[in-house]
Parts: structure tokens; C-alpha cells; sequence
């Protein structure tokens, strides 16, 4: 029986494999997912009783692990067909040698160049239920690979078991290349709001909650990396659809507004005006269209935007866009400090205009900040990383990487010292823009990183565990700002009683 709260089972086809994945999870995760199928989505996995913020979900060993294998000949010989045929091979060597090892003993059969180890057929039967789109006949490359290295196989077989690769596979290794399949987790869909984050403990798939769930919620992780989740709309839904082959629909994608395109109103300069998310279903592109900016209306002073006025800022995103990839390009071809001074104070001054909580002034505001350290201005660096935390806390309100990322590298900047440079200060003035005054040479202020690394860890110990690398990085970070701050204090405890102790001797002699 369903836990309460919990959505009534739906098999759907029998293809669809739930009354199997189910007795899956009961077995090896004592049923705290259930699977169900919905017409919209397919399957999906529901949460059998509540869990906290942070709590661990399942853990999940690997289905199947492949890697490179250079002392094959076999492998060595899908290498050379790749290369010599690319007109049949789209995917990179490695995809198709996870088929191939996906195939069982019985197709093995009179492997050419040796054969190689296979998948049990437990294993296979379980590779077959995860998503893949329908195959009516196989590629030109799965009927090479039958013909070259597996004649016992099925090219249908191989042509599937390519695509269920190329869609639900995880990076397992680097030396050698290896990617990894996991079963249960696999039926879990995308979310730009997930309530649930995965990460490596070894090679098992750990899986917490990234906010409280309730039983009957559906479990869904992010299928994009933290920094993808801080990008707006347009630009994450067709990295899914370039992915993993849909069109995102989820809450944030299909929301009122897209926290991630707000800028200055031109009728007031004064209030933000938010995007409209956009429409459902296939898009020719990302680009950033003025039609989801016309008819929004300003959070300050009420007005909605005309065509016109949309059009307008539409053009300041396409022109921060190519400062983004300019910046991007020339850090790349040298060194951060190669671009002058007055040229990042012009960008900043033009976002300072225009943007109000935008992905791309964030994108950019990464760029300065690495520019201006570069150029020993401490100061400037510390501000657009202040700015940074701001703008991931508000577009992206709850537990992220991205954001846990920024405060640690605000921390550090604040464990430097550096050299004098403006800054904002004062009143915004009309536009965005913010009054210049100068400040004096940043000084270290372990207090300070105290906090930002102290927050770092909570989010990431929520996210990823108390042992794992991104904590306790952070954590030894947090020990030094520790020891630095005592330093600190211990030297004007000193200082003071040195005062006291002269105030002393000169009353005496007077």
C-alpha cells in the first residue's frame, strides 16, 4: 500500500517497467521512492515519507561501470573506425564501447579480436528500462559495430543500448575515461527548483534532499551543473534540450518571471523589470527575446514596457553578451591584467546602468573580479563578490553550489590585503548607476571570512555531507581565518595594554 500522502502506483505500459523498478526499491532502498508512470512525464519517482533538509535519501552502487581500455584491441579498433569513418560514428569511441560492453555472454559469441567481458543479463534487463527515445532502426555505426566486433549481436540491440548511454550515463572516471549507469536514480526528472541534489561517496550515487520533502512530493535533481541553474530561462532550457533532448517545463521555466533577467525600468529608472519566462515547448534558440520584456511591468513605479522599450533593453543584454564572450576569449588568450583598468570601470558602469538581476551581469561580475584582483584591487574584487552572493541568494532563493562557491571566494578575498580603488557609494542615481568615491587599501578581515566560509560549509554540508571534499576544503580555510582572526586579536589586547602601561608610567612621572 501507498505511505500517506503518497500518489496511488501507476504501471503504465508494461514497458515501462514499474512493478519491477518498485520491487527494485524496496529491495535496495526499503521503498523510500516509489515509482509511478504519468502520462506527461513518463516515470517518475515520489517520495514514500518525509525528509529533512539535508537528509540522506538512498545511496545507490553503480549498474554498470565503463571505462577505456587501451590494452584492448578491440577498443583500440573502435578507435580507428571512428576515426576512419566519422560520417557513421556522431558519438565519441567511448559511447559505443559502453554498448558494446552492455551486451551479454549469449551475444558475445565469436567477438572479434578477442571479445571482451560483458553485462550479466540482470544487468543488461535493467539497462533496457532506463530512458531512451524509441528506435525504429539502427544507425549506420550499430551496424558497423555488429559487423566488425559483435556478429552475435543485434544492431537494434547495440543502437539502443548507444542511446541509453548517451542519455543516462554520469562521468565516472577521468584516467581512464569511465562512465557509470545507476538504476533507481535514473527514473528521477529534471527540475530547475530540485528538492533533492546527488553527489559521489566512492562510486555510489548519494542522494539528499535540498529542501524538506514530503511524502507524495516527487523527487527531482538538477540535470544541469549549479552554475546552469543561476542562468536564465532561455539559456538552460535549450542546454536541456541540446542534453538530454527536452524542453524544460518546470516551475522556474514556465513561472510568471524569470528571476534571472531583471533590469533597470526605462520609465523610472528606478524599479526592476523581470522577463516573462517563456513560452512552452521547442525554442529556435537562447537568445534573450524582447517579446518576453514587452508588457512587464515595473516593480517601482507599476508601468508595464512597450515594444519599444523592450527592444531596448534586449539590446543591452545582446550587448553584455558579447562583452561576456570578449571577456571570456581574451582572460583565456592571457593574462587577466592585459585588460586595463578603465575599460572594466566602462563595463561596470554600463551593467550599473542597465542591469538589475541579471545572469549575464553575474557572468560578467566573475570576469571583473578576477580582472581587478589580477590588478592588485582588492578592494573592487571584494565588492563584485559581494554582489555576486547577492544576486545567487535572489535569483536562486535556497541551497546552491553556486552560491556557496561565491561566499567562499569572498572569503578569501577578504584573507588579502591589497591596494586603494574605488568603489560605489552614496545614492543610486537614475539608470542604476552608483556615485564613485574612493576607499582606502583593503585590509585582511579574517573576521569577516569567518562568516562567509561558515555559511560555504552549512550549504554545502547540506547539500554534499560533512566528508566530503567541497566541506572540508572550506573547512581548513575557515580554521586558517580562525587562527588569523585570534592573531589579530591577541595583537591589539597587546597594543592596548602596552597603552595602559604607558598611560601609567607617564602618570607616575608627572
Amino acid at each position: 500500500m501507498p505511505a500517506a500522502g503518497e500518489p496511488p502506483a501507476a504501471e503504465g505500459p508494461a514497458s515501462a517497467g514499474v512493478a519491477h523498478i518498485n520491487a527494485h526499491g524496496e529491495q535496495h532502498h526499503q521503498g523510500v521512492l516509489r515509482c509511478r508512470w504519468t502520462e506527461q512525464k513518463g516515470r517518475i519517482l515520489h517520495a514514500a515519507r518525509d525528509f529533512a533538509e539535508g537528509e540522506v535519501i538512498l545511496v545507490e552502487s553503480p549498474l554498470h561501470i565503463v571505462q577505456e581500455d587501451e590494452a584492448s584491441p578491440a577498443f583500440k579498433h573502435l578507435q580507428q573506425l571512428c576515426a576512419d569513418r566519422e560520417d557513421d560514428f556522431d558519438y565519441d569511441p567511448l559511447w559505443y564501447w559502453c554498448a558494446l560492453k552492455s551486451l551479454t555472454k549469449e551475444e558475445l559469441q565469436g567477438a572479434r579480436l578477442g571479445g571482451w567481458a560483458g553485462a550479466d543479463a540482470a544487468v543488461q534487463h535493467n539497462l533496457l528500462l532506463l530512458h531512451h527515445e524509441e528506435v525504429s532502426e539502427p544507425s549506420s555505426s550499430s551496424e558497423v559495430l555488429v559487423k566488425e566486433l559483435a556478429p552475435g549481436a543485434s544492431p537494434m540491440l547495440v543502437e539502443r543500448l548507444t542511446q541509453i548511454w548517451v542519455l543516462n550515463c554520469f562521468e565516472y572516471s577521468d584516467a581512464p575515461q569511465g562512465y557509470s549507469t545507476y538504476f533507481f536514480s535514473s527514473f528521477m526528472s529534471h527540475s530547475c527548483w530540485p528538492n533533492a541534489v546527488w553527489h559521489y561517496a566512492g562510486a555510489d550515487h548519494v542522494l539528499r534532499a535540498r529542501r524538506a520533502v514530503r511524502a507524495g512530493d516527487e523527487v527531482c535533481i538538477s540535470y544541469l551543473p549549479e552554475h546552469g541553474l543561476m542562468q536564465s530561462a532561455p539559456v538552460r532550457r535549450l542546454e536541456l534540450h541540446d542534453t538530454k533532448r527536452f524542453w524544460c517545463a518546470c516551475e522556474r521555466c514556465s513561472g510568471p518571471r524569470d528571476l534571472g533577467r531583471g533590469l533597470w525600468c526605462p520609465l523610472c529608472g528606478e524599479g526592476a523589470v523581470f522577463a516573462r519566462s517563456p513560452d512552452p515547448g521547442p525554442a529556435r534558440d537562447d537568445q534573450l527575446l524582447a517579446a518576453h520584456l514587452a508588457g512587464a511591468a515595473c516593480e517601482g513605479c507599476g508601468r508595464s514596457l512597450g515594444k519599444r522599450e523592450a527592444a531596448r533593453l534586449a539590446g543591452h543584454e545582446k550587448r553584455l553578451k558579447g562583452i561576456v564572450d570578449d571577456y571570456a576569449e581574451r582572460t583565456q588568450a592571457g593574462s587577466a591584467a592585459s585588460i586595463a583598468v578603465k575599460e572594466l570601470q566602462a563595463t561596470e558602469a554600463f551593467i550599473d546602468s542597465a542591469f538589475a538581476q541579471h545572469a549575464l551581469a553575474d557572468l560578467a561580475w566573475e570576469q571583473l573580479a578576477d580582472c581587478y584582483a589580477a590588478h592588485q584591487r582588492c578592494a573592487d574584487q571584494r565588492r563584485l563578490l559581494e554582489r555576486r552572493c547577492s544576486f545567487h541568494a535572489a535569483a536562486y532563493p535556497g541551497l546552491n553550489g553556486s552560491h556557496a562557491w561565491s561566499l567562499e571566494a569572498r572569503g578569501d578575498a577578504m584573507m588579502r590585503a591589497g591596494g586603494r580603488a574605488p568603489r560605489p557609494g552614496g545614492a543610486r542615481q537614475a539608470g542604476g548607476r552608483r556615485e564613485r568615491v574612493w576607499q582606502v587599501a583593503a585590509r585582511e578581515e579574517p573576521e569577516q571570512a569567518l562568516q562567509l566560509y561558515a555559511e560555504a560549509q552549512r550549504i554545502l554540508t547540506l547539500m554534499f555531507g560533512e566528508g566530503h571534499e567541497y566541506v572540508t576544503h572550506v573547512e581548513r580555510k575557515r580554521r586558517r581565518a580562525e587562527r588569523a582572526a585570534a592573531a589579530i586579536a591577541d595583537q591589539q589586547k597587546a597594543g592596548a595594554q602596552h597603552s595602559e602601561g604607558k598611560e601609567d608610567a607617564e602618570a607616575e612621572e608627572a
